[in-house]
Formats: C-alpha cells, sequence, structure tokens
C-alpha cells in the first residue's frame, strides 16, 4: 500500500500531538471509543485524546475480542472515527493481525486512514477460552522491528503503545513482574513510545513498574485498579479502560429496556436521558 505524502503529513501532526500529551506532567486519560458517535462525545466532553477499544468495537458487531472483524474492516471502523475528531485517535491494533510483514501492513493501513498511533499486544493467538500465552520474546520484538521499518518507509511518526500481557499469564502478579519489567525495557529499546500493562495489579506493583520500566507507563484499568489521581501520584503517564464504556452503554439500554418490559413507564428514564439538542449537537450534516 503506497500512502501519499499528504496524508502522512496529517497523520504525523496527530502522533505528535499524541506523543505531547502523553509527556505532559498531567496523566493522559484515554476513554474507549467504539464507534464515531462515542469519539465525538468523547471529544466534545473535552478529552484531549481517544483510544479506540477493540473490544468494544468487536462488541458491536456481536463478536468476541479475538481479530475476528480482521485488519481491514477494522481500519473501515477507525476511517470514519479518526476523521469525525479532530483530536487524536489511537487504534487497539490488537496483535497486529499476524506475524512481522502483517504488522509493517497494519501500520500502513492505519497511518493512511489518519490514525495517531497503536496498541500492540505481545500475547499469542490461542483457542477462544484457552489461557493467555505470550509470543516470545525474540518474536515479538521482530513485529516491533517490522513495525519501525514500515513507519520510515513511509516518513512516518506513527505511535506504538506496546501491550506488555505477563500478568495475564501468571496466578499473582509477584510471578510476573520480573518479566514485565525485561519485556517493558525491551520495547521501549526497541522504539515503543508507551509501555502498556495489562491487569497492572495493586498499587505496590504499579508504582514497582513505572519505577523500573524506561519509559511512559500507561495501564489497561478496571474495577480493581487504583483511582486516576492516585494513578497520577505513582507516576503513570497514560490509562485506559478498554471496553468499559461499551459495556456501561449496554447497561444503559438494557435498564431502559427492562423498564418497558416491567412497569412500562421509561417516563423517568428518559428525562434523564441526554437532552435531543446535545444528542443533535454531535452529529454532522454532511459525510
Amino acid at each position: 500500500m503506497t500512502v501519499s505524502p499528504e496524508v502522512v503529513a496529517a497523520a504525523n501532526a496527530q502522533s505528535r500531538r499524541l506523543r505531547e500529551l502523553l509527556h505532559s506532567p498531567k496523566i493522559l486519560v484515554m476513554p474507549g471509543a467504539y464507534d464515531v458517535l462515542s469519539a465525538r462525545l468523547f471529544e466534545a466532553m473535552g478529552f484531549p485524546a481517544i483510544q479506540g477499544t477493540s473490544g468494544g468495537i468487536a462488541a458491536v458487531y456481536g463478536l468476541h475480542d479475538e481479530e475476528l472483524l480482521g485488519r481491514e474492516r477494522t481500519a473501515e471502523v477507525y476511517r470514519p472515527m479518526a476523521a469525525g475528531v479532530s483530536v487524536p485517535v489511537n487504534a487497539d491494533g490488537e496483535k497486529g493481525y499476524g506475524g512481522p510483514e502483517d504488522v509493517a501492513e497494519t501500520v500502513r493501513q492505519f497511518v493512511a486512514i489518519g490514525l495517531a498511533g497503536m496498541n500492540l499486544e505481545d500475547s499469542d493467538y490461542h483457542p477462544h477460552g484457552t489461557p493467555m500465552t505470550l509470543v516470545p520474546l525474540d518474536r515479538q520484538l521482530e513485529k516491533i522491528g517490522a513495525f519501525m521499518a514500515a513507519k520510515r518507509e513511509l516518513g512516518s511518526e506513527f505511535f506504538l503503545n506496546a501491550r506488555v500481557d505477563v500478568f495475564g499469564t501468571v496466578r499473582e502478579h509477584r510471578e510476573g513482574l520480573d518479566e514485565v519489567i525485561r519485556r517493558g525495557n525491551a520495547y521501549a529499546e526497541a522504539g515503543a513510545d508507551c509501555i502498556f500493562i495489562f491487569r497492572p495489579g495493586d498499587a505496590t506493583t504499579i508504582r514497582t513498574v513505572v519505577r523500573e520500566v524506561n519509559a511512559p507507563v500507561s495501564v489497561l484499568a478496571g474495577a480493581d485498579t487504583p483511582p486516576i489521581p492516585e494513578l497520577e501520584e505513582l507516576g503513570v503517564a497514560r490509562v485506559s479502560y478498554g471496553a468499559a464504556f461499551t459495556r456501561y452503554a449496554l447497561t444503559a439500554v438494557e435498564l431502559l429496556a427492562k423498564t418497558l418490559l416491567t412497569t412500562g413507564d421509561p417516563a423517568q428514564l428518559l428525562r434523564e436521558s441526554m437532552p435531543r439538542e446535545e444528542f443533535l449537537a454531535l452529529l454532522r450534516t454532511t459525510e
């Protein structure tokens, strides 16, 4: 795939902005967009950058978060999302959709649609319902090398958020801590802009990772993760919440639907919903 210099230049501006936000003193909070409308809402609320959620996007299609949409269909979800907002959008590139050559093609396609960067995780492909496993470190470094080579060929400044999935493969965080640090530093040395920790654990674990990894650290937060002010005190540079926004949105849909099936009186919920004027303000009048 060839990408025009004009398109690369526009994407580079977004990549530079994302890097600036990552290195600012304030923690970068990136909500998980799963479609254009959610991305536009986040921008309207004042978020300076947006994270795409592979789990949320897959769920909209009724699919598990296992690259089932494929790279091309995923790119077609991100294309209008990136075009629909003015802030940087960082895609969830999952495992890169294959080996090193596939990672390079993912970079080319994602730059071409105006994305600022992407996540790349180091868990390996495994059958649904089976335990998570890791790509061998040398193989993951080959994938990152292909990412960097594709950037150079394009003249791109595409942002790499390198995800470390070690904590998803161990029973206790202490069992995987040394490997998280080893992989995080290896990915940083290979050129990753940020090291993204899956299932980051408690404050003590997060503090150790931030101290020992020689790069900005991001965490994929959940219900048991320390709140944002504490994460900032711990030195975390960036936080995102994956498919949490999609699940929460579906919870609201379920509540309204359940009310129709039970009391049959949704008036209070409808009064509490976003006013029609605010809703319409998120929509565009042209494609």
